[in-house]
């Protein structure tokens, strides 16, 4: 009787396989339905509340209310008892039932009862009879929920924004705090190092590592390893030895060469988008052209011509002004630049700019782009002087042939911090020769004319009359004559104008070119 038993008890295993499978997965397309409606709800507060990590907490929730819903299913799955009613349902008429009571009674009638149950269960086909279905309104709906949380993840608002800052400023942070910890612990197995400079190196360390902590935005971190990167300069400076020095110059590449490398490439991009979008108002173009030239001086030029014409500017003008600028703030990513734009995007408004805030902010930007630490400019004047003067001479008592060739080159270079400047200044090659036989107009020497020295002067000198050559030390002799500068001012002007016309160049250049050879007229 116990074979009997068993087969009533395997068939009872087997429908109850497939109803508790039907039941759980029902039961998480519902669950799954209410998770998404959280998830849903969550995402839409996320675009007029600040959630730095909404998607994370989403991914989470649903998770873990997935895990839950499943083993709450298996909780609460049908009993063999429930699996024996549903299975009578489909035409066994209590059988199963009946013998699931009787399993353990083996009188006759119990007996006969589960042969009769034997007989019908043989013939009952369980995947055809207890097939797995699911609600399809309830999968439209998962469906409908899960593309509205896509398409809401997608719309971007200021809240959002502001979490995306949050979330990469944290990512940001931690990737340097980990650096930090891991050089650290790596300072007592430099060999190279006295105990005196592993104790100075691991002070800086600790004191950056507090810092990049306490650090709630990304500018103050970068001062944070920009102050780190100082010191530990300062250390390799100390340095008793050249392995010193190099050990101390490779814990500074593997704490932040990557991070000159991303300030250098960001400060070029925010460059090329604050020219990009100052370009577009008239407003703002002498400025935009300013920035692009990279000089200090036509910075602070263009700045306070800026400044000044703010008062007679419309109130559109103005406007078309404060747009400019705040399309340049949003665009760029360096916070300090960011934040000199939007508060001159708000004071040109009041008809108001802060010139020397916003010239710092963009010059440290071009100093970051051009590979240059904080405190460092670009440094060295230097002047070349070139110069030969030939021209010819004729008096009937004496003549007198003198070619001077002076060149003088000076460049300053502004840097920011105690940096001294870098330029170069080339000096004109071309000498001044006075003649005593006071031709009319000024004598001017046009290279490329005569060849030679005394002997090959245009003109005679007389038995009295000398010439003489002078030649700079340092300078280039270039082959010439002298001409009346009157004969040859016109052609070059002519030229340069058209020259100038026929090019690329911004009006405003063309215009400085104009002024500038008509002042020589």
């Amino acid at each position: 009787m116990n074979s009997l038993n068993n087969e009533i008890i395997t068939f009872i295993k087997k429908a109850s396989k497939r109803i508790k499978a039907n039941f759980i997965i029902n039961l998480s397309i519902i669950g799954f339905k209410y998770l998404l409606c959280l998830i849903l709800c969550l995402l839409i507060l996320s675009l007029f509340i600040t959630i730095p990590y909404v998607e994370e907490v989403s991914l989470i929730i649903l998770l873990i209310g997935l895990i839950f819903i499943i083993i709450f299913g298996f909780i609460k799955a049908p009993d063999n008892k429930k699996v024996a009613l549903i299975v009578d349902s489909k035409g066994l008429k209590e059988r199963v039932t009946t013998s699931l009571e009787f399993i353990n009674e083996e009188d006759s009638i119990s007996i006969a009862q589960k042969n009769d149950t034997l007989k019908f269960i043989k013939n009952f086909n369980i995947k055809e009879n207890l097939k797995i279905t699911v609600d399809k309104k309830q999968i439209l709906l998962v469906i409908s929920l899960i593309a509205l949380c896509i398409l809401t993840s997608f719309i971007d608002t200021s809240a959002k924004k502001e979490a995306n800052n949050i979330r990469e400023f944290n990512k940001y942070q931690q990737e340097y705090i980990k650096k930090v910890e891991e050089e650290k612990k790596n300072i007592d197995k430099l060999e190279d190092l006295s105990e005196e400079e592993k104790e100075a190196i691991k002070k800086i360390l600790e004191d950056a590592k507090k810092e990049l902590k306490e650090s709630e935005k990304k500018l103050d971190v970068n001062k944070t390893l920009e102050r780190m990167e100082k010191k530990l300069e300062d250390e390799k400076d100390k340095a008793k030895s050249d392995k010193s020095k190099e050990a101390i110059e490779n814990m500074q590449k593997n704490l932040l060469d990557k991070f000159n490398k991303e300030k250098e490439e960001g400060a070029k991009k925010d460059l090329n988008k604050l020219v990009n979008e100052l370009m577009k108002k008239k407003e703002s173009k002498d400025l935009a052209e300013s920035i692009l030239s990279k000089d200090s001086e036509a910075l602070e030029k263009a700045l306070g011509n800026l400044k000044k014409s703010l008062g007679n500017m419309s109130s559109s003008e103005l406007n078309n002004l404060s747009k400019s600028l705040a399309s340049a703030a949003e665009g760029v990513d360096d916070e300090n630049l960011k934040e000199a734009l939007e508060a001159a995007s708000d004071s040109v408004l009041d008809g108001k700019l802060d010139a020397e805030s916003l010239k710092e902010a963009i010059e440290n930007s071009q100093n970051n782009s051009d590979g240059k630490k904080e405190g460092e400019g670009s440094g060295e004047g230097e002047g070349v002087g070139e110069g030969d003067g030939n021209g010819s001479g004729q008096g009937s008592e004496n003549g007198n042939g003198n070619g001077q060739g002076n060149g003088q080159g000076q460049g300053n270079g502004q840097g920011q911090g105690s940096g001294t400047g870098q330029g170069w200044n080339m000096g004109s090659d071309e000498g001044s020769e006075n003649d005593i036989d006071n031709e009319s107009g000024e004598q001017v020497y046009i290279p490329g004319r005569d060849v030679g020295n005394d002997g090959n002067l245009t003109g005679n000198k007389n038995e009295n009359g000398d010439s003489q050559s002078i030649e700079s030390e340092n300078g280039f002799n270039l082959d010439g004559n002298k001409i009346d500068y009157d004969k040859v001012i016109g052609d070059y002007t002519n030229s340069a104008l058209e020259g100038a016309n026929n090019s690329n160049l911004p009006e405003s250049l063309k215009d400085l070119i104009k002024q500038y050879f008509e002042g020589l007229n």
